[in-house]
């Protein structure tokens, strides 16, 4: 080869690789730098909005996802208009319910959702009272799975063009040309496929009872994709957990506490970055994330439940009146039976107690299996998490009783609807009720169950594998007296 020509090749090859790096630069600047989110002071509003690190697995094109109720109406449940029909509560004016952040990448917005997405709540005392938004609470009404779903559905569908969205997105949005062309070549294309990967990645949960609003089976999907674990036929269906007073949750000298339904972990730090793990945030991410994690656990070690309205003060005729005399029998009987295992200072408080002796469904507990375990442990090779708190228990967490009035349904699976049924023996519970409901019920304790709510609710069969109701039999053999004032007290809760 001549001088001249080689001259020509290497001039040609840099050229190329200009182009290449900055063809890189500009798709990075455009749909993948982090912009920094303006710093907030309110530690509820970061809980219920702020970024977890997941945008670049989870993250939506906020316009694509604005609409998508709108175009696809059929396959939003139970009829409903919108993203409240999932149950997440929108506060007016929020760009996006609680539950979800909208962190910038490059030039666009994307929504994703957050811890608040399965720890919210909300109740009303009256049918035609607005709901009250109880942050970090348990999330009652949420439906992740109606949501993942939804989703999986729209890929499919033929109809989700890009003129179709396009259409859609700027009858209500003045699009600027360069952000058109990226919704509608790349964008769009790209979030289809999005949809029909997650269809792919979520073909299991077919094969078990669905989960229904207030449940989630949080740990499969980790072993299944994070983990690369076989799918071994497990059923980790359980309630979602509130949030609350989790700075008593410190180790102490003497003692840890466990953490989650099964006890597999027993360190707060530890447990939110694993499960931000779990919704897809990354090492790399995790960079910039986890001041916005550790001020999240600032927020839930000093957020409490809102007081209970079940109080002896009342008139005589409400609802919500307890009787003062049923109330203190009832705290009696609570600290001889209930105590020891639900009081923050109760020797088995935040302890596994061994299933053999609870008796309840123990599906979650096979989930959780030594396997998950080691390898969750060992988490993403090259990058060192310092996991070192997971562990294997053979039976069901202990907890507290704040805000127990909020907690319904009962047991770890949520399959007990009232803290009365809860009281009878397992015969005698309810086989079907409704769950889906934030009103409460005045009567039994926790939500209305026995009839279909408004937002059409979902009817759980505890015959189904997963949602046993037996087990859990203390206070089941009480006279029907000392029960009803031990339900007064718990009322109280």
């Amino acid at each position: 080869m001549s001088v001249r020509k080689t001259r020509l090749f290497w001039k040609g090859l840099l050229a190329l690789l200009v182009v290449v790096v900055a063809g890189a630069l500009s798709v990075y600047l455009l749909l993948f730098r982090p912009v920094a989110a303006p710093r907030t002071e309110d530690l509820a509003r970061l809980f219920n909005h702020g970024s977890i690190g997941n945008e670049e697995v989870q993250g939506l094109p906020y316009w694509i996802w604005r609409v998508l109720p709108q175009l696809f109406p059929e396959h939003v449940p139970n009829g409903k208009d919108g993203y409240g029909a999932f149950g997440m509560y929108w506060r007016a004016g929020d760009k996006v319910p609680i539950g979800f952040s909208v962190t910038t990448l490059g030039v666009i917005d994307r929504v994703s959702p957050n811890c608040a997405f399965c720890h919210q709540g909300s109740y009303r005392l009256k049918p035609d009272e607005p709901r009250v938004l109880v942050s970090a609470g348990a999330g009652t009404r949420v439906d992740p799975q109606a949501y993942i779903r939804f989703l999986i559905k729209v890929g499919a569908d033929a109809r989700f063009t890009a003129d179709r969205v396009m259409r859609e997105i700027t009858t209500i949005y003045d699009m600027p040309l360069y952000e058109r062309l990226l919704y509608r070549f790349v964008l769009i294309p790209a979030t289809r496929k999005a949809f029909q990967d997650q269809a792919r990645r979520f073909a299991w949960q077919d094969t078990r009872p669905d989960w229904g609003p207030g449940r989630i089976d949080p740990f499969n999907p980790v072993k299944f994709q994070n983990l690369e674990l076989p799918d071994d036929g497990t059923i980790g269906n359980s309630d979602m957990m509130p949030l609350w007073n989790m700075s008593e949750l410190a180790p102490t000298n003497i003692r840890t506490f466990s953490l989650h339904w099964d006890g597999l972990q027993t360190d707060v730090r530890e447990t939110a970055v694993s499960g931000a793990i779990g919704d897809g945030m990354s090492s790399k991410t995790f960079l910039r994330t986890q001041e916005n994690l550790d001020r999240m656990i600032a927020f839930t070690s000093v957020q409490r439940p809102p007081p209970s309205p079940f109080k002896s003060s009342r008139e005589t005729n409400d609802p919500l009146r307890v009787d003062a005399s049923a109330v203190d029998a009832g705290q009696g009987i609570y600290q001889a039976q209930c105590a020891v295992c639900h009081d923050t200072n109760g020797a088995r408080y935040r302890s596994p107690i061994p299933i053999v002796e609870l008796g309840t469904d123990r599906h979650r507990i096979d989930m959780w299996s030594p396997a998950a375990k080691s390898r969750y442990a060992d988490y993403e090779t090259g990058y060192r998490w310092g996991f070192t708190h997971f562990q294997k228990a053979e039976g069901y967490v202990a907890v507290d009783m704040a805000g127990l009035w909020l907690r319904g349904p009962y047991l770890h699976n949520g399959s007990v609807p009232t803290l009365a049924d809860l009281l009878k023996s397992p015969e005698q519970r309810p086989k079907q009720f409704y769950r889906g409901s934030d009103l409460v019920d005045t009567v039994n304790g926790g939500f209305v169950s026995a009839e279909q709510p408004e937002t059409g609710g979902f009817l759980y069969d505890t015959s189904l594998p997963g949602n046993g109701n037996g087990g859990h039999l203390w206070g089941t053999d009480l006279p029907q007296a000392e029960k009803d004032n031990l339900l007064a007290y718990l009322k109280t809760l």
